[in-house]
């Protein structure tokens, strides 16, 4: 799915000069708001709670954000009226009606003529690393998806990122619910044995797997606590049992056909199997990769040794900024604002908590 971003009746840079700049990722699991100015000094971060919209109530999707906002104006002494812009990157909120929701909501609660912006938090990873140039993001952490961005044209790819009832192949939450799918076959009789069930009873403290019903679903975040669970099928694979490999194998195939259809979508050519091996790609094209899944060294190795991955057509990057400075940078780009080699040197000096 294609989008392509359209003009924003952006102001003369020299008109927001002064003002302060606000960048949240919400992702899932938490949520980071961080504030800085226009030339790179960033001055707060706050953290909370998740934010999609898709897995929370929409009170608690309001009560973090506008905690996290209020908190980064007081602790750097910022009058809301002195805001230029705030770029928010929220799991499940790149579809229209939602980012609409979004905008009409804090428009009611910040003074008037604040600019905001409402995309998908795999727009923000990618602008964290690339420093905004073209590149695919690959996020697989309690979601899944995969973006692509070609600042030549302006057009936005997406693919997958459905949320955790119609997609998020690949990501925690689709490996943890098939971990505890596993254990529950085995405990009926009409699986394998598996690794997974002990260590799935030592998680929570359980006697036996039928106990798993109460306290998986007597959870608040059900799609947290299940997604959790992806730690220990990475720990049952890495000590070689069958189911937890066959897991992390279907999910690790699930992220490479994101970024292969993004690709598609690009009109990036792969070189085929017979004569990639000596083929030499002289344009890569920048593959940033987060999310919790890559956090685990066997699964971000075992990712790296697929065709596509070893076809020399990626510069494969983990994340190494936190997500939230692509959002900073796009409220900055919204305005206007070049980034230049010295703010890229001060926003990599601020020391997160």
């Amino acid at each position: 799915m294609a989008e392509t971003l359209g003009a924003k009746g952006i102001l003369l840079p020299a008109e927001y000069e002064g003002r302060k700049y606000i960048g949240i990722d919400g992702g899932g699991t938490k949520t980071v708001c961080i504030l800085g100015d226009h030339e790179g000094n960033l001055l707060a971060e706050s953290r909370g709670e998740s934010s999609s919209v898709k897995s929370r109530p929409w009170e608690d999707v309001q009560r973090v954000l506008l905690t996290l906002i209020k908190d980064v104006l007081d602790r750097s002494g910022t009058d809301v009226s002195r805001l230029g812009g705030i770029f928010l990157g929220l799991a499940g909120s790149d579809r229209p009606e939602d980012r609409k929701r979004i905008v009409d909501w804090l428009q009611s609660e910040l003074p008037e003529g604040i600019p905001i912006t409402v995309h998908n938090d795999a727009v923000t990873a990618l602008a964290a690393g690339t420093w905004g140039q073209k590149g695919i993001a690959l996020i697989s952490g309690t979601g899944s998806i995969a973006y692509g961005f070609d600042p030549a044209t302006g057009e936005f790819v997406r693919v997958g990122g459905w949320g955790y009832l119609l997609g998020d192949e690949g990501s925690g939450f689709d490996l943890g619910r098939k971990a505890l799918i596993a254990v529950m076959r085995a405990y009926d009789g009409r699986g394998e044995p598996t690794t997974l069930t002990r260590l799935v009873l030592e998680r929570w403290s359980l006697q036996h797997p039928g106990q798993l019903i109460n306290t998986i679903y007597g959870q608040d975040n059900v799609r947290t606590t299940i997604a959790d669970g992806s730690k220990l099928v990475m720990r049952a694979a890495a000590d070689g049992d069958p189911i937890a490999v066959k897991l992390v194998e279907e999910a690790i195939q699930e992220l490479e056909e994101l970024v292969r259809t993004v690709v598609t979508s690009m009109a990036i050519q792969l070189p085929d199997e017979v004569s990639k091996s000596s083929q030499l790609v002289e344009n890569t094209i920048p593959l940033v990769i987060t999310g919790g899944l890559f956090s685990d060294q066997m699964f971000e190795q075992r990712f790296m040794q697929t065709a596509t991955m070893r076809s020399g057509v990626f510069d494969v990057r983990l994340l190494e900024r936190p997500p939230v400075i692509g959002a900073y940078l796009l409220a900055l780009q919204e305005r206007g604002f070049e980034l230049t080699e010295l703010m890229k040197q001060r926003i990599a000096a601020f020391v997160f908590s």
